[in-house]
């Protein structure tokens, strides 16, 4: 028996019992990384600036979107670094998209910065 708890699994066993077990099959592992990507959007909206409740709703359902579509393969990639099933990954990362949100472009700036700082490190290294 496993010793962790799937979400995806357990959706799964609840949304066979009103669409069948096979479409509960498909529905699942998307409809897990949607409501993970809700509860991190919901998580960034905190740290959001003041706004009404329409762009609240607008902003949690980007950040599901935004989950729902780079989820899959930031989980493969992180399964590159970390050796852990990336279907574990999947929930985490999610969350994590989802909670980041309007903070992306200053994570894609982070990024960049410790990239030049990487390469420029290798060429010095490279000199000596």
């Amino acid at each position: 028996m496993p010793s962790g708890v799937d979400p995806v699994i357990g959706l799964a066993q609840i949304l066979a019992v009103f669409v069948g077990a096979s479409t509960a099959a498909i529905i699942a592992p998307h409809l897990v990384v949607v409501i993970a990507g809700a509860a991190g959007g919901v998580l960034g909206l905190m740290s959001w600036r003041a706004c009404s409740t329409w762009e609240g709703v607008r902003y949690v359902m980007g950040m599901c979107a935004l989950a729902w579509l780079f989820t899959g393969s930031a989980a493969e990639l992180i399964t590159l670094y970390v050796h852990v099933e990336d279907k574990r990954l999947v929930t985490p990362v999610a969350l994590l998209i989802g909670w980041v949100g309007h903070r992306w472009p200053a994570v894609g700036k982070w990024a960049g910065r410790l990239a030049k700082a990487s390469a420029e490190a290798a060429l010095r290294g490279g000199k000596s």
